[in-house]
Formats: C-alpha cells, sequence, structure tokens
C-alpha cells in the first residue's frame, strides 16, 4: 500500500512539474514573441517620429495693361511646396505650379521633384529633377511673392539665356568658414538641353529639363559663391556639354554648349542690390541651316524698404541678346508689403527692341502691371 502511495505521489509530481514546464514554454515563446511585437511596434514609432510633411509654397495674381492693348487680368498662379524630411537623413521637396492659360484652362507642371541624401555637413546628394543652379534668379529669386517686381528681367524667363531646370545628379553643400568667409557650392551632372525653331519661329536654347536626349552629351557644370561679408554673397557658375538639335528630316545632330554667368546680391540696412550675368554659347554644325551664337542676358537691381510705411520702391535695369534680338528693359515698382510674406505690387515697364521687324511684336511695347503675390 505505501508503495503504490508513493508511486502516484511520484506519478502526480513528475505530471506537474511537465506541465509546468510546458507552460513555462509557452510563456517564454509567447514573452519573445510580445517583446518581438513591442521591438516593432517602438521601431514604427521611431520612423513615424524621424518623418516630417510640410506645406508650402506661393500663389499670385497678375493684372498688365500693356500699350495698345486693352487691360486685363492676366495670370493667376498657385504652386504648393511638398517637403517632406526623414530626420538629418534625407530631404524630398516637390513644386507643382497650376496657372491658368489664356483660353481659361488650367496647365499643370512639375517644376521640380528631388530628393536629398545629407552625406555630412558639408555635402547632400540631390537626385531628381531640379532648378538650375546656375546664377541665382532661375533657383532663388523667381517666386513671386520674392521676385520684387511682377515680372523676370528680360532673358530670365523661360527661353531666354538663362537655364531653367535639369533632371540628374548634383552634389550641394557649404565648404567650412575660412577665417570670416563662408562658401557654397554646387556640382552637378544632368541630361543635355535642346535646341531647334519654337512654335513662335524663335530660335531657342530649350532647357527645361528632359528625360530623353539620347544623342548629346550630358550637361556638366556647377556654382561657386562666397560670402565676404555676412550680408553679401558672389557667385561664378560654369557648366559644358552638348545641345541635340532635330532636322527637318527628323535626324539629329549635337553642337557645342557652354554657359557662363556671375551674380551678386549685397544687402546694406534697408537697401537691397543685386545683379546678375548670364550667357549660354551653341557652337556651330555644318548639317543645320540654324546658325549658333551667344544668348546672353544680365540686370541690375536696387530696392529700399521704409519700415515705418511698409513701402519699398524698387528700379530694374535687364538686357537680352541673341543671334536674333536685341532688348532691354527699365521697370520702376512700388511694393506694399502686408507682411514680408504678403505683398502687393505696381510697376511699369519701359520696353524696347532695337530689331524692329522682331517676331515678337509685342517687344517694344511698354507695359503697367499690378501683382498680388502671398508665400506660405
Amino acid at each position: 500500500m505505501k508503495k503504490l502511495m508513493a508511486s502516484i505521489a511520484l506519478t502526480s509530481m513528475m505530471t506537474s512539474t511537465l506541465l509546468v514546464a510546458e507552460i513555462q514554454n509557452v510563456d517564454i515563446k509567447q514573452l519573445r514573441e510580445d517583446v518581438d511585437a513591442l521591438k516593432a511596434r517602438d521601431k514604427q514609432i521611431e520612423d513615424h517620429s524621424m518623418s516630417a510633411f510640410q506645406l508650402a509654397g506661393y500663389a499670385s495674381l497678375d493684372y498688365i495693361n500693356e500699350e495698345n492693348e486693352d487691360g486685363s487680368f492676366s495670370e493667376l498662379k498657385f504652386s504648393p511646396l511638398l517637403l517632406y524630411t526623414y530626420g538629418d537623413i534625407f530631404l524630398f521637396e516637390a513644386e507643382v505650379e497650376f496657372e491658368i492659360n489664356d483660353e481659361g484652362e488650367t496647365e499643370t507642371n512639375l517644376e521640380y521633384a528631388a530628393g536629398t541624401f545629407f552625406i555630412n555637413d558639408y555635402m547632400g546628394l540631390q537626385v531628381g529633377k531640379f532648378l538650375s543652379p546656375i546664377g541665382q534668379f532661375v533657383q532663388n529669386l523667381h517666386p513671386s511673392w520674392i521676385n520684387k517686381l511682377p515680372s523676370a528681367p528680360v532673358g530670365f524667363g523661360h527661353d531666354g539665356a538663362a537655364p531653367s531646370s535639369n533632371i540628374g545628379i548634383a552634389l550641394r553643400g557649404g565648404l567650412p568658414k575660412m577665417g570670416d568667409i563662408r562658401s557654397n557650392y554646387t556640382i552637378f551632372v544632368a541630361n543635355a538641353p535642346s535646341f531647334g525653331v519654337a512654335d513662335d519661329g524663335d530660335v531657342i536654347i530649350d532647357t527645361e529639363a528632359k528625360t530623353d536626349v539620347s544623342d548629346a552629351t550630358m550637361t556638366i557644370g556647377g556654382r561657386y559663391a562666397i560670402n565676404p561679408l555676412g550680408n553679401m554673397e558672389i557667385g561664378v557658375s560654369l557648366a559644358t556639354g552638348e545641345v541635340e538639335e532635330e532636322l527637318p528630316s527628323e535626324e539629329t545632330v549635337v553642337r557645342d554648349y557652354d554657359v557662363f554667368g556671375t551674380d551678386i546680391m549685397y544687402n546694406i540696412n534697408a537697401i537691397n542690390l543685386k545683379a546678375e550675368y548670364i550667357q549660354q554659347k551653341i557652337g556651330e554644325n555644318a548639317l543645320s541651316t540654324l546658325e549658333g551664337g551667344t544668348w546672353r542676358a544680365w540686370y541690375a537691381q536696387a530696392a529700399y524698404q521704409f519700415s515705418s510705411v511698409n513701402l519699398e520702391p524698387v528700379v530694374r535695369y535687364s538686357d537680352y541678346h541673341n543671334p536674333e534680338t536685341d532688348r532691354n528693359q527699365w521697370a520702376l515698382g512700388l511694393n506694399y508689403l502686408f507682411a514680408n510674406n504678403l505683398i502687393a505690387k505696381v510697376a511699369y515697364e519701359f520696353n524696347e527692341d532695337e530689331d524692329d521687324t522682331a517676331i515678337d511684336s509685342h517687344a517694344n511695347n511698354d507695359r503697367f502691371l499690378v501683382q498680388f503675390a502671398i508665400g506660405f
């Protein structure tokens, strides 16, 4: 009897031990799964905490009364700017432009869309479509709420002397301070522009970013700028490569392509001074009937902001020359600043085209302009 009871007790003890061990194994397995789930959730929370999204941009409405023409509200533009950052590792930015044309239809353009990987404190690698790093106006000053006049200087709009955008890669950054002097740089490699006759008959260099220019070598270039004073910047830009031209036979030929530019900005108290020169040079090709040559433009601008009355008078002279055209313009403007990013502008342009037989019959017309612009 005692042996039987001892056997039963031993069996019960072994059963209990096995059950506890099984429960412990189950608990350990479940615990490990719970810990892994918590780690994954924490990683997801950490990823979300490092991500940030911002909507910015600008909008403007223009009224233009041109000589020998009836005045009209001529341009309505809305350009949202999307920004996404992941910690201090990555930045993505894109600008979409919505604009109403003369027929009342909405035109949509992707102005730029590029991601930047920050390699270190002095360098970032940018990939995608970006505004041309050549010069200062196109990449930094063209938005309507930043530009101090309702229009761009002659030669600095689309199909002028200043390149507009690129598809490719770029290294951007700033160098360590040398004494009190700071500097910044951009080096880029991008698809080549094209060369030919536009719909209006003008011979143009089309520098809008393209994804397929197979016959021409890529454009290599950049800009280097120094800040000798805290409120001054002087920049020099260079680029070289080829342009692609489509002949009437639908064959393509290439030409040499070179760009040079220099710019300066200086703010002293309430005075803001800007000047910029830029040129694109196209080589000759015996297979084409189009001549090469130099497309060049420059402007000088001065503005003074009265802080007590929120008024800002502006004066600008600009000049544009290509093998078919020689134009210049004086622009006088007065801005009222409701805030730094909320501006009403009035301006008058004195336009002159030295070629009276120019294809663009409006080149000699003076214009009165009004613009309301907001940046957000």
